[in-house]
């Protein structure tokens, strides 16, 4: 039997320079209920967070993790993760023994689905919210269900089309859902590591969109997290980078811009044996530039400050009695030590 391929993904798009680059769906069409009328289970607020450790939650109560054994979780796991739509037994077993379910597999399953039900307060057959179907079993969300990894995709289709400081505060409130790694806790099953692969590029459009946004409305301190985000997960995004870079330049922090730029290249050495492109590198050299001339000024706006003191000492020294100015700026400064003594 082959592996699942999870739509709620969307396809393994070719990566553009390292950077994420997966669809974010804007019509979020299997977020819906999966079975119309009535569900069992109804007045109860269920809600599955599969971000870091997978929870589930019942009317603000978390459900202890001994409740349910590995592979009732990991259940949970894979229908949240098709939450709306109907996974087959056959599946479903396929992915919990890893291609090679027991003879009895069908009897088990539907033991295991029990027990998930019973502790999340659920009803059994076609009209519960974790329902039967004719070949498996559906998750249901709605008002009454709900799944963390479903919120971030549609916060983030909602930032995509949103603009100015609505996008960059709902591209914030998408990113509290992010309480770590996705499946935190299923690192090797292929399943879980292909849904982590995805939801990462998905993580990365949404943060480098933010910083884009942030960037454009001088916000450079939530632009730099959001860019610091995306590079954390994809270290040879450029388009992340250079939104970093853009972060520090327009703070003024000239040379942790620079320096972004170093640990872009060091990246992309190591990864990919290949240097920043041409559209990165210019912006560097900008502002290295500006850094250049940034310095020139400040090293000009001394000089006429020296000076302005130097004028203001040899006229001090003048109108003391008996006191002459020399004419070298290099001995002011003994003179006044003589006329301070004197004085004294």
């Amino acid at each position: 039997m082959a592996h699942a391929d999870y739509s709620i993904f969307g396809d393994d798009a070719p990566h553009s320079r390292g950077c994420g680059n997966a669809a974010l769906s804007t019509t979020m069409a299997s977020v819906r209920m999966g079975a119309s009328g009535h569900h069992k289970g109804r007045g109860r607020m269920i809600e599955i967070k599969l971000f870091g450790q997978t929870s589930a939650v019942v009317n603000g109560q978390e459900v202890p993790a001994s409740s349910l054994s590995a592979k009732q979780r990991r259940i949970l796991e894979i229908l949240a993760l098709n939450a709306g739509s109907p996974v087959t037994k056959e599946r479903l077993a396929d992915l919990l023994w890893e291609g090679s379910p027991p003879a009895s597999y069908v009897g088990t399953l539907d033991s295991y689905v029990c027990v998930l039900r019973r502790t999340l307060g659920l009803g059994a057959g076609r009209s519960s919210l974790l329902a039967t179907t004719p070949v498996g079993y559906v998750l249901a969300i709605g008002d009454e269900v709900s799944v963390d990894l479903w919120q971030f995709q549609a916060l983030a289709a909602e930032a995509a089309d949103a603009c100015g400081e609505q996008a960059v505060a709902t591209t914030q409130a998408a990113l509290q859902l992010v309480r770590g790694e996705l499946l935190a806790d299923v690192l090797y099953a292929d399943w879980a590591v292909r849904a982590r692969e995805v939801s990462d590029r998905m993580l990365v459009e949404v943060c480098l969109k933010g910083a884009q946004r942030a960037n454009a409305l001088g916000k450079s301190a939530t632009a730099e997290r959001f860019a610091r985000l995306a590079v954390e997960k994809d270290v040879v995004c450029e388009d992340a980078w250079r939104q970093l870079m853009l972060a520090h330049w327009f703070s003024g922090r000239r040379g942790r811009a620079l320096a972004a730029y170093g640990e872009l290249r060091a990246a992309m050495a190591e990864q990919v044996g290949d240097e920043p492109s041409s559209e990165t590198y210019q912006l560097y050299l900008t502002i290295l530039r500006d850094a250049s001339e940034a310095d020139a000024r400040h090293l000009d706006d001394e000089r006429a400050e020296l000076t302005t003191l130097l004028r203001l000492l040899r006229q001090a020294l003048d109108c003391m009695p008996g006191v002459r100015a020399p004419a070298r700026d290099a001995a002011l400064s003994e003179v006044a030590m003589r006329a301070l003594a004197g004085a004294a």
